[in-house]
């Protein structure tokens, strides 16, 4: 494993640390990674605040992604014990610094030369804004067969890779209803229209509808109304609907439509859907995730599926690939992703490393 650099990996990942910034705002981050990239003699582009790079040409070019963004919130640093390299206001708290030192050690590794066309996709806004729908639309995939991600794990051991055939992460729809009534005393409510009541009503029918598609739904917020004796004129419910079947996210949703009409017909309100965000559900390509296997033999584990969401799902939708998990839980290194105490020792991204460079061996061989 020397030639993979612990050292560098660890100093990488921690310089990253200290950069961590939100979605869509990863300006020094951006900076770092193209500096690095000119440092190692390649010539980066930017997409928004990603980045990317080619190596080499030819008709197969294979692609690695990392994301780049970090969460807004303030790391524990008495229990990562990372002080010196905490950012303020952001967090890596889902492993994206350990992503990114991992392609660029691959981009050290191989000096600018590869016996195959490689692209490497350093991802913006992952957590939040979509940047993969946004870097595909201004041709980050244009030309490439086979694309891979690695996501660290902190329910895996270790030097593990984690590999799911199909789907592995959910799709999501986050989407608000708003509902607008008009206000009265609640002595008179007759003169009102009741906003809150009729959001009851389809927050009720909502879940139903959910539950006879098989779907995951959650209502994680609800607020509207002035006073307690007061007829609410206005209620706005934040929902997120997670699903592996795309036909019964949309049937739940055609449910929804129809129990807010008909909350409106009894409570005398109007109301608006309005889709936030959607991603696909993560496929992946059983070839692809054959290579993985083939590649690591020992070190793949079989994991379930989760109904966490990944826009890595857009790369997969007409690009063969997958993404895995690798492992970082050992002693003192266990807390879940999207934490504040989440931490890793940087010693298993050689694992990560050790896939990427084989993959690119396996992919030339069928070439």
């Amino acid at each position: 494993m020397d030639g993979m650099s612990l050292q560098y990996l660890t100093d990488t990942r921690r310089k990253l640390h200290a950069l961590a910034e939100i979605s869509g705002k990863e300006y020094k981050t951006q900076a770092f990674i193209a500096d690095e990239l000119r440092r190692l003699g390649y010539k980066p582009e930017t997409i928004g605040t990603g980045v990317f790079c080619d190596i080499g040409t030819g008709k197969r070019r294979l692609a690695f992604r990392a994301d780049i963004d970090a969460l807004p919130m303030e790391e524990n640093v008495s229990v990562t014990g990372m002080g010196d390299f905490a950012a303020s206001g952001a967090m890596h708290a889902c492993g994206h610094d350990g992503h990114t030192a991992n392609l660029l050690n691959v981009a050290r590794i191989l000096g600018g030369e590869c016996k195959v066309p490689l692209r490497l996709i350093f991802q913006y806004g992952e957590e939040d804004v979509g940047g993969s729908a946004d870097m595909i639309e201004h041709g980050v995939l244009d030309g490439v067969d086979e694309i891979y991600a690695l996501h660290l794990c902190p329910e895996l051991d270790e030097g593990k890779i984690g590999y799911c055939y199909g789907g592995m992460f959910a799709g999501c729809l986050e989407f608000d209803i708003d509902v607008i009534g008009k206000s009265s005393h609640c002595a008179v409510p007759e003169r009102g229209a009741d906003a809150i009541r009729a959001a009851v009503q389809v927050a009720d029918a909502a879940f139903a509808a959910a539950k006879r598609a098989g779907v995951l739904i959650n209502l994680g917020k609800i607020y509207g109304g002035a006073a307690r004796n007061i007829v609410a004129a206005s209620c706005k419910s934040e929902y997120t609907l997670r699903f592996y079947d795309t036909a019964k996210c949309e049937a739940v949703m055609l449910d929804i439509e129809r129990a807010a009409l008909a909350a409106d017909d009894k409570f005398g309100t109007d109301h608006k859907i309005i889709s936030v965000t959607a991603y696909a559900p993560l496929i992946n390509h059983a070839l692809a995730v054959d290579t993985v296997r083939s590649v690591m033999d020992g070190k793949c584990e079989l994991v379930p599926p989760r109904y966490t969401a990944e826009d890595f799902s857009d790369y997969l939708v007409d690009t063969t690939g997958c993404m895995v998990w690798l492992g970082v839980r050992k002693d003192g290194h266990d807390s879940p992703l999207h934490s504040d105490t989440f931490s890793f020792d940087e010693r298993a991204l050689l694992t990560g490393t050790e896939l990427f460079m084989k993959l690119i061996d396996a992919f030339a061989q069928k070439s």
